[in-house]
């Protein structure tokens, strides 16, 4: 009994992650939040790993996409936008979410606490195939809800074309997939009026 007490209140601290809201907003004005995030990129993982037969272990890269970014439940969403601008650093954002972790892994009963810790770390880290995967898709999620929120929603364009390339370079299988989701971007671009310049075009 003591560890399902202990299991309920981890889902309630998790259950704060559908309260964070993330930095865009969906095309009706609403802000996703990152249980709406993590969701979507769990179902991704699953269904792209399946598809293009990658050699993988799908469950595992699953259970990384869910817990990616539970810290959040904590800290809040402390976007590559804030970190940019210069309003967050890196080395802030890092000490706050292992901080974050520590408190979220003794919420929950320790075996899981543990595994949950150890795949949000191996996430972080990204030295396995499928941190690799998960960090490249967790991008490509965030590229294919922008492209269907539609350009009224983007007040920094700037930021937007190259911000999958790095980690897809880490996990060159998902290409197409960029390829397909730039696409869709660059034809936002132009019903907005913001320049998509040739190099966007390139990984």
């Amino acid at each position: 009994m003591e560890d399902l007490n202990k299991i309920f209140n981890f889902f309630e601290q998790a259950g704060k992650l559908k309260e964070v809201e993330r930095y865009n907003e969906k095309r009706n004005g609403i802000k996703e939040s990152a249980a709406d995030h993590s969701w979507r990129l769990a179902l991704m993982a699953f269904a792209i790993a399946q598809e293009l037969n990658l050699n993988l272990d799908i469950l595992k890269a699953v259970k990384i996409a869910l817990v990616h970014d539970i810290a959040e439940s904590v800290t809040g969403d402390i976007d590559a936008v804030l970190i940019m601008e210069g309003k967050f650093s890196k080395e802030e954002k890092k000490k706050e979410e292992m901080e974050a972790m520590g408190k979220i892994k003794n919420i929950a009963p320790e075996e899981i606490g543990g595994e949950i810790y150890s795949l949000w770390e191996e996430y972080e880290t990204g030295e396995t195939w499928e941190a690799r995967f998960i960090k490249a898709l967790d991008k490509l999620e965030t590229l294919a809800h922008l492209s269907e929120s539609g350009y009224k929603t983007y007040d920094k364009p700037e930021l937007i074309p190259r911000y999958a390339d790095e980690a897809v370079k880490n996990f060159p299988e998902l290409l197409p997939l960029l390829k397909i989701v730039k696409q869709k971007l660059k034809e936002e671009f132009i019903k907005g009026g913001f320049e998509w310049k040739e190099e966007y075009d390139k990984v």
